[in-house]
């Protein structure tokens, strides 16, 4: 089969679903999105825990990473909320920030994109195998075999993790025959794997404290809230977002933990010495427990050699200052990531290959949005924002020259 298109989509995901959606209600007639899995959508839906976190307020280009600057596009774009509206999709903004739809389900915002693509072609369970231009027209060969042609084609097949929503990375074998510059993708947004020693007292310990990432003795950057503990890793949005400022020889970072961000050095230490006034006769354990929860308790004691069950009574003023260092300055040593639970991937094509429209510099007509470029940025709807946008962008510019 061979069939021709104005616009051919590659990939039908969040950036790629809203390139249609915008190149369509510009006047766009003949748009195909081509997707590789049974149906568009997919990891749009199992965003936000389902509940889809679109995006988040007073959002700018500082909150994003990477070699493509972001600003005009934001600029640009303008607000979510009203962007969404125009497809019929109210929103709501929790106390942190975070837009979410109003139903609180993915669902309908899929359903608000795909119900505005209804004069798009929908080709799923299609895989793109080769991109090439001949004759000042797109060709593209899908693995069934089939060939299409466009005048103009938005590559938007996502990052390279997460297999199971068709993002594993294998896309960008089109754009590295067409010679592109490519960032390698690295998984973000993810776990992170520590001393199994250290940790395998701490599984399913929830904490809320602040986080902060350490190369060799530099300090990277700080977090705060809750930090979950695992067999193997640390995890929480706080951890999250130190993820993607991992680059190369992970084993010179360390997580420091603070379980005490509220408090000074001496308010700490004033408190160890009340407790261990009023708990007299208790273990060592026994007395940690009216500032934390037992298991940390332990932890910290066979981090300066003492036993849980040391009398509290004979902790020495060094002890307690140890103790008082640990609580500010509990050190994890970084192993890597936990890929398989990364919500997206760092990396990309790189920033100089691409226009202010995010159109192929050397090759007119391509336009690379989403994830496949070299954008990242933390937890909170700053991903989705960013597909957004950028699908808006070369939705929007196709149309312009289609018309």
């Amino acid at each position: 089969m061979s069939e021709h298109f104005d616009l051919l989509i590659i990939g039908g995901g969040a950036s790629g679903l809203t390139s249609a959606v915008t190149a369509s209600a510009m006047g766009v007639q003949k748009i195909a999105v081509l997707e590789r899995l049974s149906r568009t959508g997919k990891k749009l839906l199992a965003t936000g825990n389902g509940r889809c976190n679109l995006s988040h307020k007073n959002i700018s280009a500082l909150d994003y990473q990477g070699s493509y600057d972001v600003t005009e596009i934001l600029h640009q774009f303008g607000d979510i909320e009203n962007f969404f509206e125009l497809l019929g999709l109210y929103c709501r903004t929790d106390e942190q920030g975070r837009i979410y739809p109003y139903s609180m389900s993915a669902n309908t915002v899929l359903d608000a994109l795909r119900l505005q693509c209804s004069g798009v072609s929908e080709l799923c369970n299609e895989q793109a195998v080769a991109l090439a231009k001949h004759s000042g027209q797109w060709h593209i060969t899908a693995e069934s075999g089939n060939q299409y042609s466009a005048n103009y084609v938005i590559f938007s097949a996502g990052g390279t993790v997460q297999p199971k929503f068709g993002t594993d990375g294998t896309a960008f074998r089109l754009l590295e025959k067409l010679n592109l510059p490519i960032v390698q993708g690295r998984p973000i947004l993810c776990p992170l794997l520590s001393d199994k020693k250290i940790l395998q007292s701490l599984k399913g310990l929830r904490v809320k404290g602040s986080v902060s990432l350490y190369h060799k003795d530099n300090i990277i950057k700080s977090e705060t809230g809750e930090i979950q503990f695992t067999e193997q890793a640390l995890s929480g949005i706080c951890i999250f977002n130190l993820s993607s400022l991992l680059e190369k020889n992970i084993s010179e970072y360390q997580i420091s933990v603070n379980l005490f961000p509220e408090l000074d050095a001496s308010e700490i230490l004033s408190r160890l010495y009340c407790c261990q006034a009023v708990r007299c006769e208790a273990s060592g354990e026994d007395m940690l427990s009216g500032l934390m929860q037992k298991p940390l308790a332990r932890s910290i004691l066979k981090q300066i050699g003492i036993k849980a069950d040391f009398p509290c009574s004979q902790l020495s003023d060094l002890h307690l200052h140890q103790i008082a260092e640990l609580c500010h300055d509990f050190r994890f040593p970084v192993l890597g990531t936990v890929q398989e639970q990364a919500q997206a991937s760092a990396g990309g094509v790189h920033g100089n290959a691409l226009d202010e429209h995010l159109q192929v510099k050397s090759h007119s007509g391509l336009y690379i949005t989403g994830e496949a470029v070299d954008v990242h940025a933390p937890c909170g709807g700053y991903q989705l924002h960013w597909a957004w946008a950028s699908g808006y962008t070369a939705g929007t510019h196709v149309a312009e020259r289609i018309l």
